[in-house]
């Protein structure tokens, strides 16, 4: 699953080269809009994903909710984002979340290999083996997805009050 503003710093094409690489079980759901929109749904088309993947549009929080619930991860890997709220709503839907070295924020939550993928290189081939490998360990995607949600959990007004006022 891929949320947000189909833009191209948001880099939802990674999504689609890694698709592109992977097994073709594996498929994608892209929510969202945006001025990137038509390029993507081109690159969909010659890499012969139509198939594998579907533009939802805008999604309602509401049904926005169902999807998080229903996927193995999230894929949310920006260039250099300055928040990771993608990132959050992923870890309370108890889904990993695949992520690049440069996407700023979500680098903030996400752990590599604990509650989803750092992918430190972009390479095509490189992504589909990694992102490939945790999709298919149904058991792994559970684990880390909890491990996601155990530290989105902690995060509330305590602690950003904490952080603020000691230092911690």
């Amino acid at each position: 699953l891929s949320v947000g503003r189909l833009d191209e710093l948001k880099r939802v094409d990674l999504l689609l080269r890694t698709l592109k690489g992977c097994d073709s079980r594996i498929k994608g759901k892209i929510a969202g809009t945006g001025p990137d929109y038509g390029r993507l749904k081109k690159l969909v088309s010659e890499w012969n994903l139509s198939d594998r993947v579907e533009f939802l549009g805008y999604v309602p929080d509401e049904d926005l909710l169902d999807l998080y619930a229903d996927c193995r991860m999230v894929f949310f890997a920006p260039l250099d984002e300055d928040s990771g709220y993608i990132t959050l709503e992923a870890f309370l839907s108890k889904k990993p979340v695949i992520t690049a070295f440069d996407s700023g924020g979500p680098l903030e939550f996400v752990s590599d290999r604990q509650n989803g993928l750092v992918l430190k290189d972009l390479n095509e081939k490189a992504m589909a083996e990694r992102v490939e490998a945790l999709f298919l360990d149904e058991s792994k995607c559970r684990a880390w997805g909890e491990c996601g949600f155990q530290k989105a959990a902690a995060i509330n007004w305590d602690h950003v009050i904490d952080v603020q006022i000691r230092g911690e």
